[in-house]
């Protein structure tokens, strides 16, 4: 039953927001090769890369190894130069180096794998690595449409030029000009032949219009800061990435017409402070409300089954018929309905409770999802959040708290504000992380009757310790400074080396 649940709930949600949310295998680099083919519409001819994928893979024998190098070389031996004129290939310094080198670069990220690229997306500066990798799940492409519609911001010009294809040598960043010669060009990419992932919703939300605001932000820092290209590249990824994050994050509260939840930072380096347990307990939230979103997706694909279309009838008065309906019009092909046991022995419970069974048995059912490897909206939220370095910890520890990593802490305030201009006093740039993000760290009055509201009191004097540290941390990166008068601003100081 549980795949027949995570496939009809994946495919109201696809059509709800245009992105798969029930996987946990998305990473940053999945949405960056994405990104990249969506922006450049195209995908790179990589024969020699698909030989060198071969002449690595651990699970290819030797010999197949070895053939794969041999077709590499017969392809472009002067490419190679000395390293493809060694006499005995397979001790090759080409062969036990230099393959398995470029390899490791390719696979950074995790997500290169087997002997073809077709399925790996690559760690990588340029549109000629761009492969047709579906793992984002149509993820890139939503960050392409919330950057580029209604009005293209200029995020999207400054990834283009980063990553064109037809670059010269001689102005490439070290990486691509390694990857270059592994490559034969491109190819346009091919689309689907329908669309799965059909939008149902086209205004733009509130939660959108600040996401795009904060790729106008980072593209103001990325101006003025641009001689770094692969730093630039890593945050405009990043911001992507995060944007995912926030956007299937909020989508269980803004759906409902509620309030966006608070999510407190935690910069108190101890597990067992006031703070860390109200980040932990604000995360914790964000999970539930997935969950609770799942049971309503089904909940609404249960009322639009003809049970409910009956007159007068409601899906609730015959729920086993019901689920069987939707099990069948749900899936592709028209499989058969499930195995009912699971669901009767949670109607039988229910019925025994004298709990309503229109709330209580979707939430009973999607509590038969299991999260732990990220293939359910909660497990999605939680592995992508990790990804991006805006969780902690990173084992497999189940509570999470916020506490960025210092590259997303850098991207998290370029994308707040407008850094290249001004600095902000500390207390106005907390008052814009809380507008765009509904991030808190306790440093303005505020703060404490916030989170006493959302359910997780702090006391002042914790709030204050916790902003104090959090200021520090910025001074760290260069991103504020104290100055003569206690005041505090939060800007691009001359001495951040954006790089």
């Amino acid at each position: 039953m549980e795949a027949q649940l995570r496939e009809i709930i994946g495919e109201a949600l696809r059509r709800r927001h245009g992105y798969g949310l029930m996987e946990g295998k998305i990473k940053p680099v999945h949405i960056a090769n994405a990104l990249l083919r969506e922006e450049h519409q195209l995908v790179g001819r990589m024969t020699d890369l698909k030989n060198l994928m071969a002449a690595t893979a651990s699970k290819e024998t030797p010999e197949d190894r070895l053939d794969a190098a041999r077709r590499m070389l017969e392809r472009n031996k002067e490419r190679w130069g000395r390293l493809g004129e060694e006499t005995d290939l397979r001790r090759s310094v080409l062969m036990t180096r230099v393959l398995p080198l470029l390899r490791t670069i390719l696979a950074t990220d995790g997500a290169a794998f087997g002997k073809s690229p077709e399925f790996s997306s690559f760690s990588s500066p340029t549109a000629l690595t761009v492969t047709g990798d579906p793992s984002d799940e149509q993820a890139g492409a939503f960050v392409h449409r919330l950057w580029g519609q209604p009005a293209r911001l200029r995020l999207l010009d400054i990834l283009r030029d980063l990553t064109m294809p037809d670059k010269e040598l001689s102005k490439v960043d070290d990486l691509t000009a390694v990857l270059v010669p592994l490559t034969d060009g491109t190819n346009p990419r091919r689309r689907p032949d329908r669309d799965i992932f059909q939008v149902d919703e086209v205004e733009r939300s509130e939660v959108e219009q600040c996401l795009r605001d904060a790729a106008g932000d980072l593209a103001a820092y990325e101006d003025k800061v641009l001689p770094n290209p692969m730093a630039t590249l890593q945050r405009v990824v990043l911001l992507a990435s995060m944007s995912v994050f926030f956007h299937a994050a909020t989508r269980a509260r803004e759906t409902a017409g509620l309030p966006r939840r608070v999510l407190l930072i935690d910069a108190s380096n101890s597990r067992a402070s006031a703070v860390a347990e109200a980040s932990e307990t604000g995360v914790t939230a964000i999970f539930s409300d997935a969950r609770e979103y799942m049971a309503r997706t089904l909940t609404d694909a249960l009322a639009a089954s003809e049970v409910s279309g009956a007159a007068g009838g409601r899906w609730a008065d015959d729920p086993e018929r019901a689920m069987v309906e939707v099990f069948r019009v749900g899936l592709k092909g028209g499989k058969a309905g499930p195995n009912l046991k699971e669901l009767i022995d949670a109607l039988d419970e229910l019925r025994e409770s004298d709990a309503e069974v229109e709330i209580e048995l979707p939430r009973r059912l999607v509590g038969l999802l299991d999260s732990s490897g990220g293939r359910s909206l909660d497990g999605f939220v939680r592995l992508l959040g990790l990804r991006c370095g805006l969780l902690y910890p990173q084992q497999k520890n189940p509570q999470k708290r916020l506490v960025p990593m210092d590259r997303t802490l850098e991207v998290l305030v370029a994308s707040t504000f407008d850094l290249s201009g001004r600095p902000l006093e500390y207390r106005d740039f907390l008052d814009a992380l809380y507008e765009r993000w509904r991030i808190v760290v306790g440093g303005r009055l505020e703060d404490a009757q916030i989170l006493a509201t959302a359910g997780t009191p702090v006391s002042s004097a914790d709030l204050t310790e916790n902003s104090e540290r959090f200021l520090s941390r910025l001074q760290g990166l260069g991103l504020a400074r104290k100055m003569a008068d206690s005041v505090a601003v939060v800007g691009l100081m001359e001495n951040n080396d954006a790089g």
